[in-house]
């Protein structure tokens, strides 16, 4: 059975959840979050995200991976630590010869995810296993994925 691994930024927090199945029945498995300094130097940004990135492949061996651009950034360094880690991340995937599929928000729509609500009761609803309280950014980490399989 095929495990996408999703992605999704804010400031300061990279989440990620671990799911599998179809996308007719997507199935939840894990989801976590590690913290980063926002105004950190880029080299070691980009340190950060390379180790972060290849840790988490390593320790749940996904066959693909996805992530949500975001697009709510509107000053240069939002735009920086919610985009430039997803460079790290599709060259990590061209490393290790995995997909990474971009989304965004507009990804999420009633048709994608066979549901006629919100996407974060979809996620709730339509996602086996989910947990019972859950944030809405695990859960756009998890629509990534889910969009991928």
């Amino acid at each position: 059975m095929m495990a996408i691994l999703g992605f999704n930024l804010q400031k300061g927090e990279l989440h990620f959840c671990l799911m599998e199945g179809t996308r007719a029945d997507p199935r939840y498995l894990m989801h976590d979050r590690h913290r980063f300094e926002v105004d950190q130097p880029k080299p070691e940004m980009a340190n950060f995200f390379k180790q972060t990135f290849n840790e988490l492949i390593e320790a749940r061996q996904p066959q693909g991976l996805a992530y949500r651009l975001s697009m709510d950034g509107k000053k240069a360094d939002q735009i920086a630590y919610l985009t430039f880690p997803f460079g790290i991340l599709t060259l990590v995937a061209h490393e290790r010869g995995l997909a990474a599929d971009q989304s965004t928000i507009h990804t999420f729509t009633k048709k994608a995810l066979a549901y006629p609500g919100d996407k974060f009761a979809a996620c709730d609803e339509r996602i086996v296993d989910s947990p019972a309280a859950w944030p809405n950014a695990a859960k756009l980490a998890a629509l990534a994925a889910w969009m991928s399989l």
